[in-house]
């Protein structure tokens, strides 16, 4: 093959101490098109090796000082080691030698002396091959950046939070102080609900622009919810974070959404906390939304500042008024199940509902989504009171819907109380509800730590009659591991991978390929966030089982009928 060959282009390394045969190889190879750099021994290749990167190594066996075989290790044993091939020249034909060679982790040996047709087919299937790679590893990247991103605002998502502000907690130890900020747009509701969601979007990729101009290299920006964003602020005093948020106040007062003759503006209320490494995460985080919170309750669009007398006492305040809420409105009706359907996009029907939890604040334009609450419930030890109150609030659904089926998402104590399965059999055995109208999930994040105990429980509430499923599978790419351990009946595919998939031709062959295990494994297929007719189409050809999001119906107080899918309703 010559240099007009359309094989890509790459950068080559020859690591060679006999100079003739080194300027021989790189000749050759610069001939086929590529950019070759020669070094005669193994500790020049790594000096080299520190500085770029080579996708493509050809070395001899035997080098001055450290050998070839050492060479081979220590590449295989860098992060980068996965993404090069690695082509050998000895003179050894014995087997064990050229077993040897492939065990120390080269890709492919070719004898010494070399022979130009030998090589040159050598170098073609090398080629090959590292073209392959490189399609790996981009097809690797996209997949942590959908893993880690918001998929319309391209911002880092919730599963980049918890690190980030264990950094900055770990940094305040060391005597860097810094802030979050928890932000909450004001009368979003309004303008998503009156224009629909192409409108709501275009206006939070406005909001992620402006605050993405008032963030700093270090800051970590996240898509936290809906309408609500957190910013990282390391290394921050209180003074520069409020400056940052009274910033972000008034930018924000500046969008105006235009829509025909109407304009409308948004808000923002924002909760600053300080980051002091007294306060783990999660209490960071809740004073963070607490202060969040207090600016709504005192105005909105407007910011306010955590100040606890004391970390601790205030945590401890902030858990002890959570918890009393909850508890106050597991009795009166303020905690409620809201109903979304699952849609079988072959059969045209509804197959189940997915219950979701809703706190219902007359303080807040719209009901408090659970992940702002249930750490507080976790440490004030009610996560199993709640997870039994939505089983008891779905029976009562299902005792008074005739044909209806709901999705129960169940939290990881459910593995770790042996009660909870003998609640769920009491709960049958007393209702007289057939078993498979019951359905449970579990999100990726909830199950790993409890993978010892998962396999029995679910096996134990299948064998009742009840279906279980993977939720959020996908977002954070451990879960494949586990399909074809785990018992599951169905898997709910991440929205990152469903958003804008007309669009998104890299997610569409995601999907494919998911929708080929799943079949193989006998699992149903669920996609989350359809929000297009064009995504429905798309995942009908892609041969997806089910369907759900906004576009078949958004969440709401009660199920929903057959004719009334397909409609633009108010909910969260």
């Amino acid at each position: 093959m010559d240099s007009s060959s359309s094989q890509q282009a790459c950068k080559v390394l020859v690591v060679e101490d006999d100079r003739p045969t080194r300027m021989l190889l790189e000749r050759i190879i610069h001939s086929r098109g590529h950019e070759v750099v020669g070094c005669e021994s193994a500790e020049l290749a790594l000096e080299r090796l520190e500085r770029e990167d080579f996708p493509l190594i050809t070395l001899d066996i035997q080098l001055p000082g450290m050998s070839g075989l050492e060479l081979c290790r220590k590449l295989r044993s860098q992060s980068q080691g996965a993404y090069v091939y690695i082509l050998v020249g000895t003179g050894n034909s014995r087997p064990e030698d050229l077993r040897e060679i492939l065990d120390a982790g080269a890709d492919d040996y070719i004898g010494k002396p070399y022979n130009p047709g030998l090589l040159d087919v050598r170098l073609t299937v090398a080629e090959a091959a590292v073209k392959e790679i490189a399609r790996r590893k981009q097809l690797e990247d996209q997949l942590k950046f959908l893993a880690q991103h918001d998929p319309l605002t391209r911002l880092s998502n919730r599963s980049q939070l918890d690190p980030a502000l264990s950094l900055a907690v770990e940094r305040a130890k060391g005597g860097e102080p810094g802030a979050v900020l928890y932000l909450d747009l004001d009368n979003f509701k309004i303008i998503n609900d009156t224009l629909g969601h192409d409108a709501g979007d275009k206006l939070l990729l406005q909001v992620a622009h402006v605050l993405k101009n008032l963030t700093r290299r270090s800051d970590v920006l996240v898509r936290f919810g809906g309408d609500e964003f957190v910013l990282i602020l390391p290394a921050c005093e209180m003074p520069k974070a409020c400056e940052i948020a009274e910033s972000i106040v008034d930018r924000v007062e500046e969008i105006v959404y235009t829509s025909g003759d109407r304009s409308f503006r948004v808000g923002a209320s924002v909760g600053v906390a300080v980051i002091d490494g007294l306060l783990a995460s999660p209490e960071v985080m809740a004073n963070a939304d607490a202060a969040c919170y207090a600016a709504k309750a005192r105005g909105r669009n407007r910011v306010e500042v955590h100040r606890p007398e004391t970390n601790e006492i205030s945590q401890l305040i902030a858990d002890t008024d959570w918890s009393s809420r909850i508890k106050t409105a597991m009795r009166d009706g303020s905690l409620q199940l809201w109903f979304q359907p699952v849609y079988s996009v072959s059969g045209k029907r509804i197959l189940f509902h997915e219950v979701l939890l809703r706190y219902v604040d007359s303080r807040r334009e719209e009901p408090v989504n659970p992940a702002v609450f249930l750490s507080a419930v976790r440490r004030s030890g009610q996560t199993t009171k709640l997870d039994r109150f939505v089983i008891t609030k779905a029976f009562e659904a299902l005792a008074t819907t005739p044909g209806l089926s709901v999705s129960i998402n169940i939290s990881g104590s459910l593995f770790g109380d042996e009660t909870y399965c003998e609640f769920v059999e009491s709960m049958l055995a007393n209702s007289g509800i057939s078993p498979d109208r019951v359905l449970f999930e579990i999100t990726e994040n909830e199950l790993i730590p409890n993978l010892q105990h998962a396999s029995g429980a679910i096996t134990r509430l299948q064998k009742l009659g009840c279906q279980f499923g993977l939720d959020d599978f996908g977002s954070g790419f451990s879960s494949l591991t586990y399909l074809k351990t785990l018992p599951i009946d169905f898997m709910k595919i991440d929205g990152a991978f469903v958003r804008d998939l007309p669009r998104q031709p890299f997610n569409q062959a995601v999907l494919r390929a998911l929708q080929i295990i799943a079949k193989n494994l006998d699992i149903d297929t669920v996609a989350e966030f359809v929000e297009t007719a064009e995504e429905m189409e798309l995942l009908r050809s892609i041969g997806i089982s089910c369907a759900q999001g906004h576009f078949i119906g958004r969440p709401r107080w009660k199920p929903y009928q057959e004719d009334e899918l397909f409609q633009e309703e108010p909910g969260i």
